[in-house]
């Protein structure tokens, strides 16, 4: 066993924690990161990754949301879309 978590598992484990839609304080939380180190790192972004990241947020009514799907695959390396 490889000990690396699956994309489904990670994703099954973010929407048991947080929902369908992570808001950018629970992503940096799952990144290890300040969510105002998070936002820095989405308008400035240095890799393919963080580009994905940035790629897949959605603006509902002034707040920025991320699907728990779309988290789950760019940290699973899986390419989505």
């Amino acid at each position: 066993m490889s000990g690396l978590i699956s994309r489904d598992e990670l994703e099954h484990q973010l929407r048991e924690e947080y929902g369908l839609l992570l808001t950018t304080r629970q992503l940096a939380e799952v990144l290890g990161r300040t969510p105002a180190g998070l936002r820095w790192t989405l308008a400035n972004p240095s890799d393919s990754r963080t580009l994905a990241l940035r790629d897949c947020l959605t603006r509902v009514g002034g707040r920025t949301y991320f699907a728990a799907s779309d988290i789950a695959a760019i940290l699973a390396g899986v390419e989505s879309g």
